[in-house]
């Protein structure tokens, strides 16, 4: 009977020391988790250490924060370098493009290195789309994107082209510098010149060249004019001259402007890498990272960049000019972008657009075409003369229509009735051209209805075929063969063409492609377009 109590007790007891056993595991536990946390510590102190130790890099990083030190303690920096260069690659297979950035006076650095080459930081993606929406809003309604035509983005210019780690390798190394792109000029001549970087998409490349064109007169300087580039839209890699598609002989004798192309005074065949040095403007360069078109111009005609800032970031082509004056001695002058330099009245389509003319080449390519496909009009009596004459002038209606990626672009900024401006439905078109043709044809006799042209990017077929039931024709590029006789971007400037000389265009009013057409029509034939 004593036992049995004792062992009742014992009994009851176990329980007691689950709790103190559970208070030693979880002391272990800790122990062997601070144990844990000392021994990742360890290895990542030893691998910052070794990276800093083995970086070609790290000379250069440990001077810069030498030089700041010393800045902080003195008003003199003496023997500091100016700037610290930075390789990257804009794809795992393309040339290396070195970009620099002049650090004492840009506060865009991130730890010795100019943020144009750093990734994005995860915690900017927010302003990054609210940028990508903006860079499509400049491109599609206000540089086509890019095609800035532009554009210019021209959704994919940020993401593709630019920062996009998926694609773009960010190397940094000891370098040899390049030569000065000054020293490679003829050393006779005196002429003083200014270039930029073009930006996104066809469209956004010619509105940048007109506002390039407003700076250089404000100079009096002759304007390098970069060529049409590819865009993050086409993705071609490819550039071709202006002057392939515009009479720039002609423009010159119209306005006095002075314009220069890149291959007249650099044969890229043969050409050594070259330093580029670039004020910026318009915050390219400093709150903005140029763009996939400007980094493939760089890699094409094999520049360095060095971008540096003017005392103020400004956009007005006022305060730009004032502030590149006094430069007046420089043998030449690059600024980071033209497309957003604010113009005051948007003149720059009077004072250049409108007599920038296309080429013969051009003309006669769409003369061709038309002559195979249209029957032209009967001659007619002269009022003047008296005489029959037979026209040269081929009547029919031109339709823009753009689709593909300006179509998220739209969905995603018009809802409800704004829609029909930026992508309206073949069936809301062809009501439109119905007005048109009653317009033109009173009587809607038959053998007066003008034929119809449609210049797209769509490739649906079932769109496509809707088209075709109406009557329409798409200007099938491949089947013209477009590309083969004027290369990559003559689809493009085809397009442009049968836009402007057309009896009636009708257009996506927001457009800037659209636009540019309805001011040739508006200045070179006195004609309205017909905006959707």
């Amino acid at each position: 009977m004593t036992s049995s109590p004792k062992t009742s007790k014992y009994t009851l007891g176990l329980p007691a020391k689950y709790p103190s056993s559970g208070r030693r595991c979880h002391g272990q536990r800790r122990i062997l988790f601070l144990f844990s946390l000392i021994l990742l510590v360890s290895s990542g102190s030893m691998l910052i250490l070794h990276i800093t130790t083995t970086s070609p890099f790290n000379q250069a990083t440990s001077d810069s924060l030498s030089c700041q030190v010393s800045s902080s303690s003195s008003s003199s920096s003496e023997g500091c370098p100016a700037v610290i260069r930075s390789r990257w690659r804009s794809d795992k297979e393309s040339d290396n493009i070195y970009i620099s950035q002049e650090e004492d006076s840009n506060p865009y650095m991130s730890h010795g290195r100019p943020r144009a080459a750093l990734p994005r930081p995860v915690d900017n993606n927010i302003v990054d789309k609210q940028q990508e929406q903006q860079q499509q809003q400049n491109q599609f309604p206000s540089n086509e994107t890019s095609n800035d035509s532009s554009q210019s983005p021209l959704s994919d210019v940020l993401n593709n082209g630019s920062t996009n780690t998926t694609e773009e390798d960010e190397e940094v190394e000891n370098m040899a510098p390049a030569v000065p792109f000054e020293e490679t000029f003829n050393k006779q001549d005196s002429t003083k010149y200014l270039t930029y970087l073009p930006y996104a998409g066809i469209t956004n490349q010619f509105y940048g060249m007109l506002r390039g064109m407003e700076v250089a007169r404000a100079l009096d300087r002759t304007l390098i004019l970069p060529p049409i580039t590819a865009s993050s839209h086409d993705k071609s890699k490819q550039n071709q001259p202006w002057s392939k598609f515009l009479d720039l002989k002609k423009f010159t004798e119209k306005t006095g402007i002075k314009v220069i192309e890149f291959h007249e005074l650099r044969d890229v065949e043969i050409a050594e890498l070259n330093q580029l040095q670039c004020g910026i403007t318009c915050g390219f360069g400093s709150k903005r990272t140029i763009d996939f078109t400007a980094k493939g111009f760089l890699k094409q005609w094999k520049f360095n960049l060095t971008l540096s800032p003017l005392e103020q970031d400004v956009t007005r082509l006022e305060a730009v000019t004032s502030l590149l004056k006094p430069r007046s001695d420089e043998k030449y002058l690059c600024i980071s972008n033209t497309y957003k330099i604010v113009v005051k009245d948007k003149s720059e389509w009077e004072h250049f657009g409108q007599h920038l003319y296309f080429t013969e080449e051009l003309e006669s390519h769409v003369r061709d075409f038309l002559s195979k496909n249209i029957v032209k009009p009967d001659p007619a009596i002269d009022p003047e003369t008296k005489e029959l004459v037979q026209s040269e002038e081929y009547r029919y209606l031109a339709i823009h229509v753009r689709r593909g990626d300006f179509a998220a672009y739209c969905e995603g900024n018009f809802q409800g009735p704004r829609m029909v401006h930026c992508l309206p439905s073949t069936e809301q078109i062809a009501e439109r051209i119905d007005e048109v043709q009653k317009r033109l044809n009173p009587t809607m006799e038959l053998s007066k209805i003008l034929p119809v042209f449609v210049a797209t990017n769509e490739r649906r077929p079932e769109e496509l075929k809707k088209f075709s039931d109406l009557g329409w024709r798409y200007l099938d590029h491949d089947q013209m063969g477009t590309a083969e006789k004027l290369g990559v971007f003559g689809p493009m400037m085809v397009d442009q063409v049968f836009m402007a000389h057309a009896q009636a265009l009708v257009g996506i009013q927001m457009s800037t492609f659209s636009r540019v057409g309805a001011l040739r029509q508006r200045d070179w034939h006195g004609r309205e377009v017909e905006y959707m």
